[in-house]
This record gives structure tokens, C-alpha cells and sequence, in this order.
């Protein structure tokens, strides 16, 4: 699938019930407390229906960036190939995105995309940056792809459902070659259900959650490890003015006028649900 490819979005547009559903993958032992406040993060107020990107770069290191989000009142959504390939992707409550923030130190200015109805795939991320000469490693295999370069394919859109309204997201991580993408990830993609209050927040990993402190932090072993890099570092990674940066990307759901003025999100809580 290449970021230029349209998938038949037409059958998809229906308002479609949805029957309750257990979440795929695994989840944290913390309790997901519902909120009867409105959430008050940096994101701008955005009328209409759909979804925002919003993205946030901190040059702390995984091990760090895993501590503060498992220290939140979060859902691990992540199944064993996306764990293999290092993309973690965890429910966490919008309210809650102004303490990652806080807690990750930035690298540079907070980045925030609508996309609204994406009814059509794109790229979800700024150009990252190309491979080059770095192995990707996908769980017990290491693999080389000069030239390409790691992106996460999207689209997504808001309908109503009987729990209420929610945005459905697909997402795909691929490799952009020259000439195309490569078919090997195709079976990456995934869809996920977003309610009021709720975000899909993307992060990168290395195969073990939380990610531990490395072992070794000798020259030679700090040189290896920036040779390999998972397939969630890699499009994760960008260059910022203080050097090279880890990204976290954050989809909201929008619903316009779904939801009244003021109301509290009375879904906060419900799981997001991945098929």
C-alpha cells in the first residue's frame, strides 16, 4: 500500500452499530478512572468531525519515554507483531497529554495537523528520516533497506456507533522504496475505535515493554546500537536544532457537534477497540 493509494473508502462511510469488544493486546494493571472534567490540553479547539495529529519531540532516551507514559492511567494496546517490529501504540486520556509533555522535555516547537475526514491513506508523519546504512530490526530478524525510508500510513473518520460517537483510525507501517512500498508489512495494518476524551498515543519500542536501561553504555556499544534501530525507532526518529529527536504522535478524535457544549465526555473510559 503506498501513501498515494486510496483504498475503496466508500463502503466504509456507512453509520455502522458496533457490537462491544474485548481489546486486542495487552494491557496495564492501572485502572482507567473516568473523568468528569473537560479535557485541558494545548490542543486548539477544532470545529468539525474526524481526526487531529498532534506530535511531540523530546530527546529523552526510550527507557524515559517509557517510564512516564506507564506511569499513566493507560491501556497497552499494542499486539506481538507491532511489539516485534518496536511501535507501541497505548490508549491514554486526552486530559493526560499535558503530563507527557511536561514530563518529556521538548526539542523543539509541539507540531498539531487536522486532517478531519481522512477518508483516503496518507502519511501520517513529516518526512523521517532515510535508512541509509542502519539494520531494521523486526524481532529476531535483521534486515537492510538502503534507500527506503519508514513511514505509518493512515486514515480515519468519525461515525455513530451505540456507544455513542467515535472515530475509526486504520493505520499501516510500511517502507518506501524507490518505485513503491514494500509489500513485506502489509499484514501491519490495523483499525482502532476512538471515543470522546480518549487518544491513541504512538510510540517507539524495542520489543520489551517498558524498555530497560541498556547494560552496556561503553563507545563501542552506544556506536553499535545507532547502527540498528527497530522499525518504530526509525520512522520515530527525526532531526531537530538539538540533534536527533524521538517523536510521539498523538491521534484525537473530533465529533462537532456529536457532543453539547460543555458536556464531559460520558464515554471516557470505554476501551478503544482493535480489530
Amino acid at each position: 500500500m503506498n501513501f498515494r493509494n486510496a483504498r475503496r473508502p466508500g463502503y466504509l462511510l456507512a453509520m455502522i452499530p458496533l457490537m462491544a469488544a474485548g481489546v486486542v493486546g495487552c494491557r496495564t494493571d492501572k485502572p482507567v478512572v473516568a473523568s468528569q472534567q473537560k479535557p485541558v490540553v494545548g490542543l486548539p479547539e477544532i470545529e468539525g468531525h474526524g481526526l487531529a495529529i498532534r506530535f511531540h519531540d523530546t530527546s529523552e532516551p526510550l527507557e524515559r519515554v517509557h517510564e512516564v507514559v506507564d506511569d499513566l492511567p493507560a491501556e497497552r494496546l499494542t499486539d506481538e507483531d507491532w511489539a516485534a517490529h518496536g511501535i507501541e501504540i497505548i490508549r491514554i486520556r486526552e486530559q493526560d497529554l499535558g503530563a507527557v509533555r511536561s514530563r518529556l522535555a521538548s526539542s523543539s516547537e509541539p507540531g498539531l495537523r487536522w486532517h478531519g475526514q481522512a477518508l483516503t491513506w496518507r502519511n501520517l508523519l513529516p518526512p523521517s528520516l532515510p535508512i541509509g546504512d542502519r539494520i531494521m530490526v523486526t524481532g529476531g530478524t535483521e534486515e537492510t533497506y538502503p534507500g527506503g525510508i519508514v513511514g505509518l500510513s493512515g486514515r480515519g473518520w468519525s461515525l455513530m456507533t451505540l456507544d455513542g460517537p467515535r472515530v475509526q483510525v486504520e493505520l499501516a507501517p510500511l517502507v518506501e522504496m524507490p518505485g513503491g512500498t514494500h509489500g513485506r508489512f502489509a499484514h501491519l495494518q490495523r483499525e482502532y475505535l476512538i471515543g470522546p476524551g480518549d487518544n491513541l498515543l504512538i510510540i517507539a519500542g524495542s520489543g520489551a515493554w517498558p524498555h530497560p536501561p541498556p547494560e552496556d553504555t561503553s563507545a563501542e556499544a552506544e556506536e553499535e546500537a545507532e547502527n540498528k534501530a527497530t522499525m518504530g525507532e526509525l520512522f520515530l526518529q527525526i532531526e531537530t536544532e538539538t540533534g536527533q529527536s524521538r517523536r510521539l504522535l498523538m491521534i484525537t478524535p473530533r465529533f462537532g457537534g456529536w457532543l453539547t457544549e460543555g458536556q464531559a465526555p460520558a464515554e471516557v473510559g470505554k476501551r478503544a477497540r482493535a480489530r
